[in-house]
């Protein structure tokens, strides 16, 4: 693999859960039928944010809500931090982290007048910062390397992320500083290194395993 490749949040986080799994999925290519989500409520309530924090009128999109995605579109424009001024909506970004190139999106980038907030909608019942380890430390630490090169923050202790959780009217406050700066980047390059020296691509062999999409394809069972 050449330093030119993009590393998305994606790839890298399959292949911290398993290298097996983003063999079969990147490297294989291998090709599972799965059962079609439900994401539309997701979906719903994520665009007509982008749309709001856009200077759209959403009016007519809110009205046509069903009752619990009306309360999720409540409680994000109740929200403290829909009061912040928006600096960005859906912001895709390219960003190069010593020699190699990182891509992602964040649902918003929030200007709060002595620091900046990632902010990232989540609108099913269960959420977990733990669960999020690996998204939390890929924006922070690529939204602080591009906020820094276009000098709107000079240090990591500006920056901030906040996970708002709709369904239950909550934020998870994640607050960066230069301790998880270092952490954050030696977890991020250690998984791109084990990507490129890779030849094995074990599996991790978890009680995940069973619900993994790849699962019948692993030859590890």
């Amino acid at each position: 693999m050449t330093t030119n490749q993009a590393y998305t949040l994606n790839k890298l986080q399959m292949y911290d859960e398993c290298p097996q799994k983003y063999k079969l999925c990147y490297i294989d290519k291998v090709h599972v039928i799965e059962p079609i989500v439900k994401t539309k409520t997701g979906n719903n309530i994520h665009n007509i944010i982008n749309y709001y924090l856009q200077g759209s009128d959403v009016t007519k999109l809110t009205e046509a809500l069903n009752k619990p995605e009306k309360l999720l579109w409540y409680n994000f424009k109740n929200s403290d931090i829909a009061k912040y001024k928006c600096y960005a909506s859906e912001f895709a970004f390219n960003v190069k982290i010593d020699e190699y190139w990182l891509t992602g999106r964040i649902d918003a980038l929030f200007d709060a007048g002595d620091h900046y907030v990632i902010a990232d909608w989540k609108t099913g019942e269960e959420f977990s910062p733990e669960n999020v380890r690996f998204q939390t430390s890929f924006y922070l630490l690529c939204m602080y390397e591009i906020l820094k090169s276009k000098k709107l923050i000079e240090k990591p202790e500006q920056l901030a992320l906040y996970y708002m959780v709709l369904s239950s009217n909550s934020i998870v406050k994640i607050l960066f500083n230069e301790d998880m700066f270092y952490q954050y980047k030696s977890l991020i390059l250690s998984v791109i290194n084990k990507i490129n020296e890779n030849k094995t691509f074990f599996c991790n062999k978890t009680d995940k395993c069973k619900f993994c999409k790849y699962y019948r394809a692993c030859p590890y069972y």
